[in-house]
């Protein structure tokens, strides 16, 4: 420390001026999002096709209750069994992503017996981060520190080869990377040959922006090159869906309707995601800019699972300030919302204090929630809210709230300078396009980022072909069957 100090103090006023200013810029400066690749319901499995589904007003959920299948026709549950035969009514109540249990294992150099019992959400982020890659337009990661922020919440994958008593002989060595938590980090790191930071993040729903968060700080700090912040969730344990029926959380309508007034819980719903992350001024053509994200825990509170109106007011304070920007330049908030009505109506009351829409005069904030289109993705709710948010600054525009009947009367409309879109909304004239994107888990920690529009490309962004599918994994000591 004393040889640093003796260093600064032989600068001029001048130098030193320019030294602080340096420190500044680069502790401060916009995180590209250079690459986006995902796996969502309803086939969605781009930005385009997830922009276009926005557009649309798609609801993923609609539809009569079915049980996913694999490639091979089998169904994912066997709810005739007597042991799941009490859970088949929540189970065709889900939105999920077909065909999980195929992969492409050569591709990314695993043997058979590996690739069966690595955990299907690896798998799936590793497909995500190659096709995120090569959208991004990074062909070889040779001489990048590149590092890996992969969030993860629930590995159901082996609960399956407990309940049909796998025994001795039928045990993997692979079970043990196969079925961790760091295994999803560890796993894309090994698979792309990626040097650099590799880490799994559990905040529960909040997990991808807590990812985003450290994967920002990493690049700032100059400790990566590039970054892959990727979340998966798939439903895989039907006792998890009888833990949230418990709860009171899953909706008996079928439909999550933030901020509606015929709310009555959440769809539970899967998926992936996978963003490429650069230094702006390293990207080559950005989806847009993250200005600033913020993490916070308010654990002065009686339940670990009791919803924290200053803890949500707390961490969109830090991330405006992070962001340098003022609340009301801010148009548009992706919120939490996910259609447990008293949750909707804290933060909808947060929303509109912290970004000073409370009072005569200050332009509306438009507020919608993704979990309408798509369901509660749970740990991959963050990750699906913040490309809304990404793909709307992007194009300009701020996609409708499908569904939305009377808006929830326990929330006070008239006093709060809110709005929800009803149609396709363009941006305000002359406005920054800022937008703001939240996340709460469960556990009490909160997450917020603010994303801006890039300067508008040059020329279209090609729509690069997905990876090839591969082959069944899926060992039968892993089946529900």
């Amino acid at each position: 420390m004393k040889d640093y100090i003796d260093s600064i103090e032989q600068l001029s006023h001048k130098q030193l001026v320019v030294l602080l200013a340096r420190q500044r810029l680069a502790a401060t400066q916009g995180i590209a999002v250079d690459g986006m690749a995902l796996r969502l319901p309803g086939g969605i499995d781009s930005p385009r096709s997830l922009w276009t589904a926005l557009r649309e007003a798609r609801v993923v959920t609609d539809g009569p209750p079915r049980i996913p299948a694999d490639s091979r026709g089998r169904p994912r549950w066997n709810t005739d069994a007597p042991d799941l035969a009490p859970y088949a009514d929540l189970l065709g109540r889900g939105a999920y992503v077909d065909d999980i249990d195929l992969f492409d294992a050569k591709r990314f150099g695993l043997g058979d017996e590996e690739a069966g019992f690595a955990d299907p959400q690896q798998r799936l982020l590793v497909t995500c981060a190659a096709e995120a890659l090569a959208d991004a337009g990074v062909d070889g990661t040779d001489g990048l520190r590149t590092g890996v922020f992969a969030a993860l919440s629930s590995v159901e994958y082996q609960y399956a080869a407990l309940r049909n008593r796998t025994g001795r002989d039928e045990l993997s060595a692979h079970m043990g990377t196969g079925g961790a938590l760091s295994g999803a980090a560890g796993r894309i790191a090994t698979c792309l040959g990626l040097c650099g930071p590799a880490l799994t993040v559990d905040t529960a729903c909040s997990s991808a922006l807590t990812a985003l968060h450290l994967a920002c700080a990493s690049l700032r700090s100059g400790e990566c090159d590039v970054a892959l912040v990727g979340a998966c969730n798939l439903l895989l344990a039907p006792g998890a869906f009888g833990v949230q029926e418990r709860a009171g959380l899953l909706s008996a309508s079928g439909r999550s309707r933030p901020f509606d007034a015929a709310a009555d819980g959440y769809v539970r719903s899967e998926g992936c995601g996978v963003l490429v992350l650069r230094r702006q001024p390293d990207a080559a053509r950005p989806y847009a800019v993250v200005k600033g994200t913020a993490v916070y825990q308010h654990g002065a509170r009686d339940s670990i699972s009791r919803v924290s109106a200053a803890g949500q007011a707390a961490v969109v304070r830090q991330a405006l300030k992070a962001a340098g920007c003022i609340p009301d330049e801010v148009g548009y908030v992706e919120a939490q919302a996910n259609g447990v009505r008293l949750a909707g109506v804290i933060e909808a009351e947060v929303l509109a204090d912290v970004f000073a829409r409370t009072t005569a005069g200050t332009p509306p904030l438009v507020v919608g929630s993704a979990k309408a289109n798509l369901g509660y993705l749970e740990t991959t709710s963050g990750m699906a809210g913040l490309m809304k948010a990404v793909l709307s600054v992007r194009h300009g525009e701020i996609p409708p709230q499908p569904g939305l009947g009377q808006l929830d009367p326990d929330v006070p409309w008239q006093r709060l300078g809110l709005e929800i879109p009803r149609e396709i909304t363009p941006w305000p004239d002359g406005r920054r396009r800022l937008a703001g994107v939240s996340a709460h888990g469960f556990t009490g920690t909160y997450g917020h980022a603010v994303v801006e529009a890039a300067a508008p490309e040059a020329a279209p962004r090609p729509e690069r072909p997905a990876a090839a599918v591969g082959d069944h994994h899926w060992p039968d000591t892993h089946r529900w069957s």
